[in-house]
């Protein structure tokens, strides 16, 4: 069984929390396997990170961090340090891949950040994306909609888990609509916005040809989830072209073979018969 959990950290003052790890203990869950926070402080000359002492604290083997676009500027006056996002992984989860994508950013409109980590777990790939929700409902729409329509949402993963600080405000009519961009589904509809404070915790699985089961084994009603993802045994009949050996390459799309020809192995590729 796997375990995630989103926190949020953002309380405005742009200085350190050192007993953010201690609020995570609080929840009383035990072990977590993906750790999602938003709000997450890092000193600019590295003597602080929360993501670390987190990390050790909570014997978690594996942290990314990205910084908000928006509180660098927030923080231009106060150079001690960033808030930003941060996504943790523990022992039985497998980090292939991190980084993070352009979004909707809360006042303009425009930027901001979406963080991903690319894990894998019991033969299953799981992507993780971790933001910061706009509040309004019309920016939640455009900041949805153009996660949802990214590229990296039209691959075939186990299962997609994306956390935020607060719930959204969309209808269900609303979301259906937006996760049909992609390739994914809900499992289950997220929580709606019943506060401010709640964050979001939501599981979506590929709406055809699935290559993993997925089980969830409490309501996503609160901060935490717990689910069992299952790989699906494929055709060995079936052998893709092409098999990049490049995550962001993955996504930015398949290149086009002509001919088949004998397995022959180039940079970043394989062709296979």
């Amino acid at each position: 069984m796997i375990r995630a959990v989103t926190l949020n950290n953002n309380d405005g003052q742009g200085g350190a929390t050192p007993d953010l790890h201690e609020r995570v203990a609080q929840l009383g869950l035990g072990q977590i396997d993906i750790l999602c926070c938003q709000g997450v402080w890092r000193a600019r000359d590295d003597s602080e990170d929360e993501t670390r002492t987190m990390a050790k604290s909570l014997r978690m083997n594996s942290s990314f961090f990205a910084a908000s676009p928006a509180w660098k500027r927030k923080t231009e006056r106060n150079e001690n340090g960033v808030r930003g996002l941060a996504i943790l992984t523990g022992a039985g989860i497998w980090p292939l891949n991190s980084g993070s994508l352009q979004g909707i950013d809360e006042s303009d409109g425009s930027k901001g950040i979406v963080q991903f980590a690319l894990v894998r777990t019991n033969g299953a790939s799981i992507l993780v994306l971790n933001l910061h929700l706009c509040g309004s409902r019309q920016l939640q729409l455009l900041q949805l909609g153009a996660l949802f329509s990214h590229p990296m949402l039209k691959e075939r993963y186990g299962a997609v888990v994306l956390c935020g600080d607060r719930r959204t405000r969309l209808s269900v009519k609303e979301l259906q609509t937006i996760t049909k961009r992609s390739h994914y589904t809900s499992h289950s509809l997220p929580p709606s916005a019943s506060s401010e404070g709640d964050g979001l915790l939501w599981i979506l699985v590929a709406g055809k040809q699935p290559v993993a089961s997925v089980t969830i084994h409490n309501q996503q009603s609160s901060a935490s989830l717990e689910f069992e993802i299952d790989r699906i045994a494929q055709d060995k009949t079936y052998k893709p072209y092409y098999l990049p050996l490049s995550f962001k390459e993955q996504w930015a799309g398949y290149k086009t073979i002509a001919k088949p020809s004998p397995p022959v192995s180039i940079a970043g590729a394989i062709l296979q018969e």
